[in-house]
Parts: C-alpha cells; sequence; structure tokens
C-alpha cells in the first residue's frame, strides 16, 4: 500500500502517533468566563481502521495539584481513505485546570497497513565529531581514516555504524575510545497528548466542529511554521587563502589543516 502524505507535518502541527491514528493538539484556549476550545489535527497512521471503539477522551487538570475533570468523550471523525480533519471541541474549563490530557483509543485493525510514517521515539546513537576522531593515531599499514570514513558515512545517509579492528598488539591505546558509538535509549512514548491552557477570545461553539483539511488529490495545505534548523546563511562571503571560518560558532581554521573538512570541527555545522 502506498503511503499518503504526512499532513500534520508538512503543515508545522507534528504529530504524535497513538494506536491506528496520528494526533496534534494546538493549545487550548479559555475564555473569562470559563469557555473552551480544543483544536485537533487528525489523520490516519493505519488503513483500514477499525468500525468500532474509537474514541478521545479529554480530561482537565492541574499542573500543581490535585484538581482533575473529565471534559468530555467523542467518538473519534472517519479517518478513512487518508482524510486529514482538523476538529474543534467546545467545553467548559475551570479556572483551576490548567493542562488538558487527550487520551486516544484507536486500536489498528487486524489486517491493518501503515500508511503513513511512524512518529515514534527510537534510540539515539551518538557518533564522536570529526574533530575527535582526528586526534587517532594510526600506523601506515592500517589504510583508513577513521575520521574520514565516519564522516562519507553520515553524507550518504548511512544510519548506522560499527568498527572492527585488529591490530594485534600494536593497537593505538586511543582508537577504541575514539570509535565508541554510545546509545541513548528513547523515552517511552506517553498514552496521551498534552495541551497547554491559554486565556484568550474564544469562538462561539455550541457543539464540535468538523472541518476536512486534506484528502488525496487535494493540493497540500500552506505550511504554517518554518524548519526548527535552517543552514547557517553567511553575513559575508566565505573567506578565502589561509582561513576557514564557521558562521554558525565562529569557529576558524587554518585552511591547511581543514582543507578537506565539510563540516565545523567544533560544532559540526556546515561551513565555507
Amino acid at each position: 500500500m502506498d503511503y499518503y502524505a504526512d499532513v500534520l507535518d508538512h503543515a508545522g502541527k507534528t504529530p504524535r502517533e497513538f494506536g491506528a491514528i496520528h494526533l496534534h493538539v494546538e493549545p487550548v484556549t479559555r475564555g473569562p468566563l470559563g469557555e473552551a476550545v480544543a483544536v485537533l489535527w487528525l489523520q490516519s497512521a493505519f488503513e483500514p481502521l477499525a468500525s468500532s471503539g474509537q474514541s478521545l477522551l479529554v480530561m482537565g487538570r492541574q499542573k500543581q495539584g490535585p484538581a482533575q475533570r473529565m471534559l468530555g468523550q467523542y467518538p473519534l471523525p472517519a479517518l478513512d481513505g487518508g482524510r486529514v480533519v482538523r476538529w474543534r471541541l467546545p467545553f467548559s474549563l475551570p479556572p483551576e485546570l490548567d493542562e488538558i490530557h487527550f487520551q486516544v483509543s484507536a486500536k489498528p485493525h487486524p489486517k491493518a497497513e501503515r500508511v503513513r510514517p511512524a512518529w515514534k521515539l527510537f534510540d539515539t546513537l551518538e557518533i564522536p565529531k570529526e574533530s575527535e576522531m582526528k586526534t587517532v593515531s594510526t600506523s601506515p599499514d592500517f589504510g583508513i581514516d577513521v575520521a574520514d570514513s565516519v564522516v562519507n558515512t553520515l553524507l550518504s545517509g548511512g544510519l548506522s555504524l560499527s568498527f572492527q579492528v585488529g591490530l594485534g598488539s600494536s593497537q593505538s591505546p586511543g582508537l577504541a575510545s575514539a570509535t565508541a558509538v554510545k546509545r541513548h535509549a528513547a523515552a517511552p512514548a506517553p498514552s496521551f497528548f498534552t495541551a497547554s491552557v491559554v486565556e484568550g477570545t474564544v469562538e462561539a461553539l455550541s457543539e464540535p466542529h468538523l472541518e476536512t483539511i486534506w484528502t488525496p488529490g487535494m493540493p497540500l495545505p500552506e505550511a504554517t511554521v518554518a524548519p526548527l534548523w535552517q543552514p547557517p546563511t553567511p553575513t559575508q562571503a566565505p573567506p578565502r587563502g589561509t582561513w576557514r571560518t564557521c558562521y554558525a560558532c565562529g569557529f576558524e581554521g587554518r585552511s591547511a589543516d581543514y582543507e578537506r573538512t565539510p563540516l565545523c570541527p567544533q560544532c559540526d555545522a556546515p561551513w565555507g
């Protein structure tokens, strides 16, 4: 089965995966009389979807206290065929509650197939910087530049890296520590989506309102936020001759020393 467009991510609404669906919730706006509206974005992660048991539980909580209240429970809207929706839910929100938990029940159908990329946390592999790898001293017959090997693997799209080096008694004592790859375990994903509460003007809604944002064949909605990371933009032309400068952190080094390094040895940003 082909993947549908990841519309939520494209629109700057970073989703979280709960069972068979992706969900994003904007900060909940509360008016002066306690009236509130939650804005939810939903898209399917698997198809077909189960025909029953799909629901959303909304709980109001107090961050620094014991207060909590069930604010509503709703059947999830139909998301078959790649449909993406924006869902507005009105409810009353007491002043002591300043955080909302949206708990989704949406188990995949036994014969479901994935139709959008997964939004889950995976273990992270930490590989030493190239500048740290350059300090390794290897014998002439070793025949591998460890640092360039790491960088080339990363730039070519490699997702994992391992070394198996046999130098016998001549093994460099610093090689094992320089090539060590640390694994940082992913934190377990929460079972609900947490949204903050902000005070403001609330649109008047007497009942939930559902709006279709996208279906296959429609143009993608306009992106609402810029990517969090952008390549650094030089304020002047890169210097030529004896020095190379990183415009992200300000590091400068001799061109002769860093002629083959595509990334800054101090912050790992692309440099001039």
